[in-house]
């Protein structure tokens, strides 16, 4: 994957795995995009894959989950044990001129509790997780990418990093693809132009989908500095809820502060107009930022950040502005141990959402969330890992279904066990 297309999939979700992605045992309506990476592969790689290099990786992760409060609730608390089976392969193929990145992984989630009023195991389900990322250089400046990613999950910030806290454990899938031209020109220079069409279909909840336009111009002062304009325009629909256009322009200066540190400082301004005549939304305009910190050597990585901005997506018209600022740190022990610690903080200040149905007061949530884990590496094939996390919700708001306050905390302790097999590594 080349370092544009990683550049375009963090700006849009920064603490993504690029690596994963998630689904179920029949494809959902959406996921009609299955095919269209490979007919374009086919069109456009044949000949520039000839004689190509490749990677084969196969592997197997069991882990086994308990969380002291997994439907998140403020005083009806359910402990929950899930098993999580998820066998995977991975696929890699490249020249000097293309590569292609394929990986897919069913997922088997089984519940169960201690419950005399709940059925934890009704919510047993299969996912599936896939990842397709194809790219060509036509000429020696020009490179074509398209990336398609699909997910079926009941983990509300799988994709959106915003939502990550929400107590909602409802099923859905989400669905990607992006094409996009990466152009470097006048020696300093560097352009891309994309478009991404995103589909989110919930089991009961109203679906939407998302039309997105962006280009990004980059100048490269050295080797170590650049600055960029990026420019995001995007129209999310609803059958039923309110439409909205958003528009989005950053101005974006990195440095590389040395060989293990990087920095980025990023601010702009967000417009977003929801479409009258169906609810009371309110538009809105104001200016957002990201500022971050990444380093990443051998054995050490580290991801410090503040952002400030909107919410995309919604289950009805709860879009809120937030505040986040979140740390990981990663460093490995005596070659094998892998130890990470890391967390975040986020406050919601919501734009629509009320504290109660007759209520003019507006909702506001703040989370904060910790997490640490210890990976041993077995074998080069084979690791075991134990983690730890902690999220606590504080929130004005009461639940007009429950009359339920909307605060809660969840304790979560997870083991895992990784197989691996790579053709590459036993070349």
């Amino acid at each position: 994957m080349s370092d544009s297309a990683k550049y375009i999939l963090a700006s849009a979700h920064p603490e993504m795995n690029l690596t994963t992605l998630g689904t179920g045992v029949s494809f959902p309506r959406p996921y009609f995009f299955f095919g269209l990476p490979f007919f374009l592969l086919f069109l456009i790689f044949p000949v520039s894959f000839t004689g190509a290099e490749g990677d084969i990786t196969l592997s197997l992760d069991t882990e086994e989950q308990y969380s002291d409060n997994f439907y998140r609730s403020e005083t009806d608390e359910t402990s929950v044990y899930t098993t999580i089976i998820k066998p995977g392969i991975t696929v890699r193929a490249w020249t000097d001129r293309s590569s292609v990145f394929f990986a897919y992984s069913p997922t088997f989630n089984y519940y169960s509790d201690d419950s005399e009023s709940i059925d934890a195991s009704k919510d047993d389900f299969v996912g599936h997780e896939l990842s397709f990322m194809g790219e060509t250089t036509f000429f020696e400046r020009l490179k074509l990418s398209l990336t398609e990613r699909f997910q079926e999950t009941r983990e509300p910030g799988a994709y959106d990093v915003w939502r990550k806290s929400e107590a909602d454990r409802e099923r859905y899938n989400i669905n990607q693809v992006s094409p996009f031209l990466t152009y470097d020109f006048a020696e300093k220079f560097t352009a891309i132009l994309g478009y991404q069409y995103e589909v989110f279909d919930y089991e009961d909840s109203e679906d939407s989908h998302e039309h997105r336009g962006y280009f990004t111009l980059r100048y490269h002062f050295d080797d170590r500095n650049s600055l960029e304009v990026e420019e995001h325009y995007w129209a999310r629909r609803y059958p039923t809820n309110p439409d909205y256009d958003s528009r989005q322009t950053k101005l974006i200066f990195r440095r590389a502060l040395s060989d293990f540190l990087k920095c980025e400082i990023g601010g702009g301004y967000h417009d977003r107009k929801f479409e009258s005549g169906r609810t009371r939304v309110q538009d809105f305009d104001g200016f957002v930022y990201r500022l971050a910190m990444t380093g990443e050597s051998d054995a050490s990585k580290l991801f410090l950040s503040y952002r400030k901005n909107l919410n995309d997506v919604s289950k009805g018209t709860t879009y809120f502005e937030a505040h986040r600022v979140a740390l990981n740190v990663e460093h490995i022990l005596l070659e094998k141990l892998t130890c990470s610690l890391g967390g975040y903080y986020q406050k919601n200040d919501y734009e629509t959402a009320t504290i109660f149905r007759e209520s003019t007061e507006l909702r506001e949530d703040e989370i904060l969330n910790g997490h640490f884990g210890i990976k041993y590496w077995i074998a080069d094939w084979l690791s075991a890992g134990v983690y730890y996390e902690c999220t606590d919700r504080d929130s004005n708001a009461i639940n007009p279904d429950t009359d339920e306050g909307e605060s809660y905390s969840e304790n979560k302790v997870w083991g895992n066990i990784r197989f691996e097999y790579s053709t590459a590594a036993r070349k």
